[in-house]
């Protein structure tokens, strides 16, 4: 781990350390558990108890799970941090929505999820959308 990276590891706050750790923990679990069963189903767990109510903004945790999944020792897809950041927001009591969208590119079909927090993606642009049409009633509102 180079200097500058290890130096913003040190300002983050205990609870933002925390999340970080956790999301580093579960994104890989998530890979895993991809395998054996649904999305929906892995949406509406509540096995994923780990996560405490941080305390924080909506927007900090969305930046630690994406910390986590493009810094750790397992770069995490979409999904996977979608999954996860929803779990930590359903432990904060905020009703989330994971949501899939797809686009046809050169002749490939592209997948893309992301959450949506009253009605805004929290973890991706305002337009994303407009790149990848969602499936209206994807999945599970919560």
């Amino acid at each position: 781990m180079n200097t500058q990276r290890l130096r913003k590891l040190f300002q983050l706050s205990f609870r933002e350390l925390l999340v970080l750790i956790q999301a580093l923990l579960l994104l890989p679990l998530v890979r895993i558990a991809l395998r054996f069963t649904t999305v929906a189903r892995l949406q509406t767990t509540k096995a994923m108890s780990l996560s405490f109510n941080a305390g924080l903004s909506v927007e900090t945790i969305a930046r630690m799970v994406q910390i986590a999944a493009n810094h750790g020792i397992y770069r995490a897809k979409c999904l996977e941090q979608s999954l996860v950041l929803h779990w930590f927001l359903l432990r904060q009591g905020i009703a989330s929505r994971i949501v899939i969208g797809t686009r046809k590119e050169n002749g490939q079909v592209q997948v893309h999820a992301w959450v949506k927090v009253n009605g805004v993606p929290l973890n991706d642009h305002e337009d994303v959308e407009q790149r990848f049409p969602s499936f209206e009633g994807s999945l599970v509102d919560t």
